[in-house]
């Protein structure tokens, strides 16, 4: 599937290979490398996409972890600004972020979720990633490593897109749609774990099944299938977690393509399960909150 498939507004966060190759002089291109391992085996790609900057979810889209925090909170809007000004991108520019592997998909959603935060202007994401690039006849060069980081500036705006916090949760998780990304066994939890499982009245629903087997999202009708299917398409609040708010910004990103603003609890899992305060569920069948009406819907 191309960004064609995908129509009006999605185009300002989906680029296809095609165009990225077509309107490349005009681009800015960050490759994000993931904060953890998803795939073994040696990259299937040589090289990068010529002029791209190198970048990693860990050291550039998520800030130093504190006790209250999720592994991968946010950074500093002004660091984030400061380092890329380093690495020679500007706020103003067309930036397009993409992954080595169809795999990490969600760790360029992760990067298109915290520039847009941080009030950068254009970010896209490539569909199917550095494999579609190479797949449409789009050439490899060496990827530059980043040049050295100068001191942070002031904070500067944030962009068009909602991070949650913890009573933010617990209201979307009683009277809107709450949606865990996480694998069924990390959403069921187990007995021998008492801080596993998830959010009370959350419902799963797995980052894995907006990517195609080709490593492209799906195409927008299914999107809005899924979601509605989850109860998060509408005028409700929705918002969405993970382990530590990396696969539910694809969530969001799917989402932004048919038009539905989605919450995200970057903390996620990794800070919820270590607060004893917070309410855990577990088990595979959903609990309906008590609170929500759902006599029309």
């Amino acid at each position: 599937m191309t960004s064609s498939a995908i129509s009006g507004r999605a185009t300002e966060y989906l680029i296809d290979a095609a165009t990225a190759q077509r309107d490349a002089a005009h681009l800015v291109f960050l490759e994000v490398a993931p904060w953890r391992v998803m795939a073994d085996g040696p990259d299937p790609v040589l090289g990068s996409i010529p002029g791209a900057v190198a970048t990693t979810v860990k050291d550039d889209f998520a800030g130093s972890p504190t006790a209250t925090s999720g592994h991968l909170p946010l950074p500093h809007a002004g660091d984030l600004h400061a380092v890329l000004r380093a690495y020679g991108v500007q706020a103003t520019d067309d930036i397009v972020v993409y992954t080595r592997r169809t795999e990490e998909l969600s760790s360029a959603t992760r990067a298109w979720f915290t520039l847009t935060w941080a009030g950068y202007r254009s970010v896209r994401v490539l569909d199917g990633g550095l494999p579609a690039w190479v797949g449409t006849g789009g050439r490899t060069a060496p990827l530059e490593p980043p040049r050295t980081r100068p001191p942070a500036p002031a904070p500067l705006a944030a962009g068009a897109v909602r991070v949650l916090d913890v009573e933010q949760v617990l209201e979307i998780s009683q009277y809107g749609t709450l949606l865990d990304a996480r694998s069924a066994a990390a959403y069921n939890g187990s007995l021998d774990e008492p801080r596993s499982g998830h959010v009370p009245h959350a419902v799963h629903a797995p980052s894995t099944d907006l990517v195609g087997p080709d490593g492209r999202l799906v195409p927008a009708t299914e999107l809005r299938k899924w979601f509605l299917r989850r109860r998060a398409v509408g005028g409700q609040e929705v918002g969405a977690y993970c382990g530590g708010g990396v696969s539910s910004s694809l969530l969001v990103f799917g989402a932004a393509l048919i038009g539905q603003p989605i919450g995200l609890y970057v903390d996620s899992w990794s800070a919820w399960s270590a607060d004893s305060t917070l309410p855990i569920e577990q088990g595979t069948t959903l609990s309906p909150s008590p609170l929500l009406d759902t006599d029309c819907t």
